[in-house]
């Protein structure tokens, strides 16, 4: 076609945009062979971060806030995203003071609890009471009520993981609350709670499945496994898991706890999922995406999906993460896939 012969194409796009078509072949540029995102690599400071709660504490009654939390937003959102941590995954700390009772709700994204400080606080998940205490990885499944109370002295102090961007992605998120407390049943046996025993008969509980994972537990395993040679990517590193599905914690979320021992360092990898890890005990680095971060217990970070990643232990002391991933999710689309450096 020539200049002379070039045809006047506005009408033919004008009708498009009036009718409400979308030509695919304006749609295709800046789609490539790799997983891309505008969110990047970042970490959350622990001395900061308690300082911030702590004044959320001093400037914001709980019961104007029902839930006094600190998102952590990833510094790469654009202005009108709402995100989190990841493009999936929303992390934070939330804090409940002395005699404070964080009020019932219950919302469609799935999420989970580490505690990082305090002691005599609870949760009462659907009626169950359970016991917060350092280090302990609580879960509370989609659309289960829950709340939390603290009858102890001093903060306590946990971090939060949730999927709530990828449910608000697909606006499916959803939020009840009532004023009610939830009335506390009996507590059920351990061996039926941890999934070891069932009912044959009738409905199966609203709770199916573990509340709480101790850390001790996780410790000693880590421990039993230590001697070994280690995942090279991850060093030695075990999945909480749903022992009534023998899967994930939760359908869209999969969490962790590894030791990166004194002296490793693991090899780089990418992958279509995203993490968020955060310092449980030492201190070590990351290499993300050629880039060092240092990192020490408390710190927070994200790592988004396809950042090519490390982890680096220096010292002469055992370093402890706590991760939870998208990886459920994201396996169960089908587009589940890493890249490893020999």
């Amino acid at each position: 076609m020539t200049a002379d012969t070039a045809v006047d194409t506005e009408p033919f796009y004008s009708q498009l945009r009036e009718d409400h078509y979308s030509p695919l072949w304006q749609l295709m540029g800046g789609i490539g062979p790799e997983p891309r995102t505008n969110l990047v690599p970042h970490i959350w400071r622990w001395e900061q971060t308690r300082k911030l709660l702590m004044w959320a504490g001093e400037v914001v009654p709980l019961e104007d806030a029902l839930r006094r939390v600190l998102g952590f937003r990833n510094p790469g959102s654009r202005p009108d995203q709402r995100t989190g941590a990841t493009d999936s995954l929303w992390a934070a700390v939330q804090l409940v003071l002395p005699g404070e009772v964080a009020p019932p709700h219950r919302h469609t994204p799935s999420a989970l609890r580490f505690i990082i400080e305090g002691e005599g606080a609870y949760t009462v998940v659907n009626g169950q009471r359970v016991p917060m205490e350092v280090g302990d990885f609580l879960l509370t499944p989609a659309m289960h009520w829950h709340e939390h109370g603290h009858e102890g002295d001093g903060p306590m102090i946990w971090l939060d993981g949730l999927d709530s961007p990828l449910i608000s992605r697909m606006n499916q998120y959803i939020i009840e609350e009532t004023d009610d407390v939830q009335g506390v049943e009996k507590p059920f046996p351990a061996a039926y709670a941890h999934g070891l025993l069932g009912k044959t008969w009738g409905q199966p509980h609203a709770l199916t499945q573990p509340l709480v994972y101790k850390l001790s537990d996780a410790l000693a395993a880590l421990d039993h496994l230590r001697d070994g040679e280690g995942d090279p990517y991850d060093d030695i590193i075990i999945e909480y898991k749903n022992p009534t599905t023998g899967g994930p914690v939760m359908t869209t979320i999969s969490a962790y706890l590894q030791l990166v021992r004194p002296g490793v360092d693991t090899k780089a990898h990418r992958h279509t999922h995203s993490a968020v890890y955060h310092v449980v005990r030492g201190s070590g680095y990351s290499i993300i995406d050629g880039k060092r971060i240092d990192w020490a217990t408390g710190d927070t970070i994200a790592i988004p999906l396809w950042y090519e990643h490390s982890h680096h232990n220096p010292t002469g002391e055992d370093a402890i993460l706590f991760s939870y991933t998208d990886r459920p999710a994201i396996t169960a689309l089908g587009l589940w896939r890493e890249r490893g450096n020999a």
